[in-house]
C-alpha cells in the first residue's frame, strides 16, 4: 500500500525505525506524538495499484494498539476501485470508538490479512490540546500522493498542529502618481495575513504542514487560507532534532483594492 506524508498520520514501513524509534550520531535522541483531540476526525489513506485477473483488492485493517502494545480495535479499511487504483480509507471519529480512546496513548498499525505493513509513533488523544490549531484541507486534483480525484465521497482531512495562530499583518500595495501640483492614488490594495508558528517538531511534521498549505482548500477557524509566503524553519543546534518553524499565510477572501 503507498502511503502519501501528506495525510495526517506519518507511517512508515513495518521494517523500518519510526522517528522515536530511529537513533542517529551527534543529534539527541528526542520522541515527537503526534496530538489529536477525541473530538477530531482521523482520516487514514493509502491506495495500490490494480493488477492481476481478475483484479482483487487486499484485506486491509487499521489496528489500534495502547502503549503496552496491546490491541485495542481493528477496523477495515473501506475500498474503492478509482481508475486504476484500489484507493483504501478509514475515517475515526474518536469521539465515538469503541473503546474510548480519549486521554490516552496509542499507536496504529496497517495489516493486510494478518501482516503487518506499516505503523506509526505515538499518538496523543486529549479532551483538549492547548496551542494547537486543526487544520483542514482537501484538493480537486490528486496531489503529493493523496487520491482526490473521480472519489466518492471526496476526502477531506484533518490536521491538528502544536501552533499558535494568532499575529496579524496586512500587507498592502499602492500606486501613485505625481501631477504637477498633487499627488492621486490610482490603485490601492490590502490583505489580511496571519502568523502560523508551530511548536517544535520533526523534519517530517514540517514536511507534512507543508503539504498540506499548498492544497487547494486550506480552513483554520472556519475560514480558507492561502500560502503566499514561505514557510522558515527557525534555526537550531545541530545536535536538536526537532525545530520551530513560522509561515504567514493570507486570508483567502480578504482582498480589497481600490481602483481609480
Amino acid at each position: 500500500m503507498v502511503l502519501s506524508d501528506a495525510q495526517p498520520i506519518q507511517f512508515w514501513p513495518i521494517e523500518c525505525d519510526t522517528f522515536n524509534e530511529h537513533v542517529s550520531d551527534g543529534v539527541h535522541h528526542r520522541c515527537f506524538c503526534q496530538t489529536f483531540n477525541c473530538s477530531d476526525t482521523i482520516v487514514i489513506q493509502g491506495y495500490e495499484i490494480a493488477e492481476g485477473s481478475p483484479e482483487v483488492a487486499g484485506d486491509y485493517s487499521l489496528k489500534i494498539f495502547d502503549g503496552d502494545e496491546n490491541e485495542l480495535a481493528s477496523i477495515p479499511f473501506d475500498v474503492q476501485e478509482v481508475g486504476d487504483k484500489f484507493v483504501y480509507s478509514v475515517s475515526l471519529e474518536l469521539s465515538n470508538t469503541s473503546p474510548d480512546l480519549c486521554d490516552t496513548q496509542i499507536q496504529f498499525k496497517i495489516y493486510n490479512a494478518d501482516v503487518a505493513e506499516a505503523k506509526s509513533d505515538c499518538i496523543n488523544i486529549q479532551s483538549s490540546t492547548p496551542n494547537s490549531i486543526l487544520i483542514t484541507y482537501y484538493n480537486h486534483r490528486n496531489f503529493a500522493g493523496i487520491v482526490y480525484q473521480a472519489s466518492s465521497p471526496e476526502f477531506i482531512f484533518y490536521l491538528r498542529v502544536p501552533a499558535i495562530f494568532y499575529h496579524q499583518r496586512f500587507p498592502e500595495e499602492d500606486e501613485v502618481i505625481e501631477l504637477s501640483s498633487s499627488l492621486v492614488a490610482l490603485t490601492g490594495e490590502m490583505k489580511r495575513t496571519r502568523l502560523m508558528d508551530t511548536d517544535y517538531m520533526p523534519y517530517y511534521m514540517h514536511e507534512k504542514v507543508k503539504f498540506v498549505l499548498k492544497h487547494q482548500f486550506v480552513s483554520i477557524y472556519n475560514r480558507e487560507w492561502v500560502k503566499e509566503a514561505a514557510y522558515e524553519l527557525s534555526d537550531t543546534d545541530r545536535r536538536w532534532p526537532i525545530t520551530k518553524a513560522k509561515c504567514w499565510i493570507t486570508e483567502k477572501e480578504f482582498v480589497h483594492r481600490n481602483v481609480l
